[in-house]
């Protein structure tokens, strides 16, 4: 799903912010339901976060935490042995060899860079095990798992500057052809497990629509299966071959399947590069949680005795930090606090599960005015609305956040339980 873009300057400058990007808390009431129309129409030219080379990354510094995310049981550092996810990650690649030469310099660009090779994978670690479980239930090729690196570095909370979201880099008139949801209180292209499901589902779609050729499967992916099919048939009109290396494609396209190839072929082999994986667990880091009506994630978050962000992670499509009203959903907790969040949730009374203020726009209003009211910042209103300047509406509401307050059942000493 490529997004066409003329420099890697800007796409340099997006991963700075992907790298440091933060989360605000965003509450709000029931009855305050705003609607996100979007076209239902197929998109001709897909485009996402995946366009630019990910080997120049390190040009920039580039933040990725890691640290603050509860880890299950580590193996060794042995970035060849059978303890961790990379040996069934390997005993999945079914890619066909390519010429070495034509990777050979995606290659050198991420052994340039192990740190940041490094970051991403560890960023990924909530995330490769349920992604590789469910290319291995489709029969599906294991290189697949790698594809967000490429789109998104791992982010949930990547946006592209045209509108790509998610780790998998949907536009929203494809997500809405592959049956992702997306309103005001929910987008279905961030949520973990349906977005996966859905870019499963549409790489499996194009694989058909192709001819099963995995490799015109991604380029279709990057930049649209109609673009491919045109270059396809300009081939053979001209009597050219029409494999995918002898496409005219768009440069991003062009490289953007040796890209994925390059890190196959490293994480194949790491030794030889002189690249140390990092040791992530092949086992499960989530269980999913059913919940009956609206909850806050701070709420939530709290009930299991863990950061705030760590829930945001796990359910970064409930846009608002809240789960949307009178029917059931359902939240991801790391495995080790899902059973405390199950208990606590039981007991804790409807009305403690919902804190929040909203403030409908009236003549006269402006941010700052808004915010010495309610005893609050414009900063803080900007982050919880996400508003990119002061312009308000009349008529709109806007949610303010109110203090942190302690859950009576609950410890509000985050401890991550292990």
């Amino acid at each position: 799903m490529g997004l066409i873009i003329k420099t890697n300057r800007l796409w340099l400058l997006f991963l700075v912010i992907l790298g440091s990007v933060t989360v605000t808390n965003k509450f709000i009431q029931p009855d305050n339901i705003l609607t996100d129309h979007t076209s239902l129409g197929i998109s001709r030219h897909i485009v996402s976060a995946a366009g630019l080379a990910p080997y120049r990354w390190y040009r920039f510094p580039v933040n990725i935490p890691t640290a603050s995310l509860p880890h299950a049981d580590k193996p060794s550092a042995d970035p060849i042995s059978g303890a961790d996810i990379w040996k069934r990650m390997r005993t999945g690649f079914v890619f066909p060899a390519v010429d070495p030469d034509v990777i050979r310099t995606y290659i050198a660009e991420y052994v340039k860079h192990p740190l940041l090779l490094t970051q991403v994978l560890q960023r990924g670690e909530p995330y490769l095990f349920h992604i590789l479980d469910r290319l291995e239930q489709a029969g599906m090729p294991a290189e697949l798992a790698l594809l967000p690196v490429i789109e998104s570095a791992f982010d949930p909370f990547a946006t592209s500057p045209a509108g790509a979201a998610g780790i998998w880099q949907f536009m929203p008139e494809t997500a809405a052809y592959v049956g992702l949801n997306q309103d005001w209180w929910y987008d279905g292209r961030r949520d973990i497990i349906a977005s996966t499901d859905a870019a499963l589902d549409y790489l499996d779609r194009l694989h058909k629509r192709f001819n099963n050729n995995w490799l015109l499967t991604l380029a279709a992916y990057n930049a649209g299966g109609t673009r491919v099919k045109r270059a396809i048939r300009k081939n053979r009109d001209a009597g050219k071959p029409d494999d995918f290396w002898h496409l005219s494609l768009p440069a991003e396209t062009q490289a953007y399947v040796p890209k994925l190839i390059a890190l196959r072929t490293i994480i194949e082999n790491p030794q030889h590069y002189n690249i140390s994986l990092p040791a992530l667990s092949d086992t499960g880091y989530f269980s999913t949680v059913k919940i009956q009506g609206q909850i806050e994630l701070r709420v939530a978050a709290q009930l299991a005795g863990i950061p705030l962000a760590i829930l945001q992670r796990l359910n970064p499509g409930y846009d608002r930090s809240i789960t949307p009203p009178d029917t059931t959903h359902t939240l991801l907790f790391p495995k080790s606090v899902a059973h405390v969040f199950r208990e606590r949730i039981a007991r804790l009374p409807h009305d403690q599960r919902v804190k929040s203020i909203r403030h409908r726009i009236r003549t006269g209003d402006n941010l700052s005015t808004i915010a010495q009211q309610y005893h609050t910042t414009v900063s803080v209103l900007r982050k919880a609305n996400r508003l990119k300047g002061s312009k308000i509406i009349t008529g709109d509401f806007l949610i303010v956040p109110v203090e942190e307050q302690e859950v009576s059942i609950v410890d509000t000493t985050y401890a991550v339980l292990m």
